[in-house]
């Protein structure tokens, strides 16, 4: 008779492949190390005003908001309601939903604004990594009474949006992480931004449409980039994702340590990632975000790679430890009979790691997988215990992963 001792033992998240970090890609062998950041390198946090939430943007005001592009010098490029080329009824081919629109209000003004924003793959799962001159204003103009900028508000983040539809809901951004070099200094090298957006329906952005890893250090040119955005001028009408993909270089136009690609995106593309690689269809590894573009339509997007600076952007938007190990519930006074630890909370694009299972008792146990909360358990590996101690070697697909062991007896 075979006898089920039921589940005695914890789940731990383990991030492999596309984690918040990316070990593997953070210092590949091509990349020079640089100086360290200057002590001003650092993020600012600041929770945002959305009054109206969602139901501010309507079809209408969606439509009639601008892009908020720069051009190789950092000033704002004008634009007009009437720039974006008419509706064409073109269905974006599927894939890359982690990718997505998103708008935003000045205000000062009450102009809406658009740019382009993906998600990102951490702990909390509610981040997205956008331009930060499409969350803190530039100064554009300004001479003398330069304490005008601020940050824009009324942020919705509508991944794969197309032609006025929703897919994967709207999601309201509720706070700002942004490079300290923006907001003081205005530093296009760091044009970088995080937003952090509210459940809906007790639902994380990241369970519903995945989340990218992020690289840094990588050098100007690189081979196979995609570049994806929502350009709103003509010949494009901001109603459906678009992209383009080649090698990058080292700008001509810009700062020498930028990154330049050739591609044909118009304004409302800011802020779109440029995946270094891709690990599904629709997430990758993003390692740099469209900050500048030359006004005279000249097809060339400009961008920094990401430097070390983004850990600290991603640390101060990390809200919660990430939980590596956690023991099971027992009864008072006694010690669990199972516990699982992971050999590292978060691992790069191809790395191995390990679960080891330590056990008091027991001699059978089953290791179990879910990447979704809530999902049923799947098993991925049986194995007799030996010492007290078991070790699972393992390399996942990309994406979140919860584990637990499970005991199970055998009497016949």
């Amino acid at each position: 008779m075979r006898r089920s001792l039921g589940v005695v033992a914890a789940a731990i998240a383990l991030f492999t492949g596309l984690p918040v970090v990316a070990p593997a890609l953070a210092e590949p062998q091509a990349a020079e190390p640089g100086p360290p950041a200057p002590a001003r390198h650092g993020a600012v946090v600041q929770d945002l005003e959305s009054p109206a939430g969602t139901a501010y943007w309507t079809r209408r005001r969606m439509r009639a908001a601008l892009p908020l592009d720069l051009d190789p010098s950092g000033a704002v490029i004008t634009s007009s309601a009437d720039a974006a080329a008419p509706a064409q009824p073109a269905v974006t081919p599927p894939g890359l939903r982690s990718t997505g629109k998103l708008f935003f209000r000045d205000p000062r003004t009450s102009q809406g604004y658009v740019c382009s924003a993906s998600s990102v793959n951490t702990p909390e799962r509610n981040l997205v990594v956008t331009a930060g001159h499409c969350v803190y204003s530039t100064r554009d103009g300004c001479v003398l009474l330069c304490t005008a900028r601020h940050y824009f508000s009324d942020f919705v983040f509508v991944p794969s949006y197309d032609h006025g539809t929703a897919p994967y809901g709207q999601w309201t951004g509720v706070r700002a992480i942004t490079q300290q070099a923006w907001i003081a200094d205005e530093d296009d090298g760091h044009d970088q931004a995080f937003l952090a957006v509210a459940p809906v329906g007790g639902v994380n952005l990241v369970d519903v449409v995945g989340g990218n890893g992020l690289a840094w250090n990588y050098p100007a040119r690189e081979d196979g980039v995609r570049v994806v955005g929502w350009p709103a001028q003509a010949p494009y009408d901001g109603q459906s994702r678009q992209e383009c993909s080649g090698a990058t270089t080292v700008s001509q136009v810009t700062d020498p340590t930028d990154a330049q690609i050739s591609c044909p995106l118009t304004g409302g593309a800011s802020g779109g990632p440029w995946f270094l690689r891709m690990a599904s269809a629709d997430t990758g590894f993003v390692f740099a975000v469209t900050s500048r573009r030359p006004a005279d339509g000249t097809p060339l997007l400009f961008a920094m790679p990401f430097d070390s600076s983004i850990e600290t952007l991603l640390a101060a938007a990390r809200s919660a430890a990430v939980p590596v190990s956690a023991r099971v519930p027992a009864r008072p006074g006694a010690r669990p009979r199972l516990r699982l630890v992971a050999s590292a909370a978060s691992v790069g694009f191809g790395e191995s790691y390990q679960l080891v299972a330590e056990t008091r008792r027991v001699r059978r146990i089953v290791l179990q997988v879910r990447t979704v909360p809530g999902a049923p358990w799947r098993r991925v590996a049986r194995a007799r215990v030996h010492q007290g101690v078991t070790v699972f070697d393992q390399a996942l697909p990309p994406g979140t992963r919860w584990y637990r062991v499970r005991e199970r007896g055998t009497r016949r």
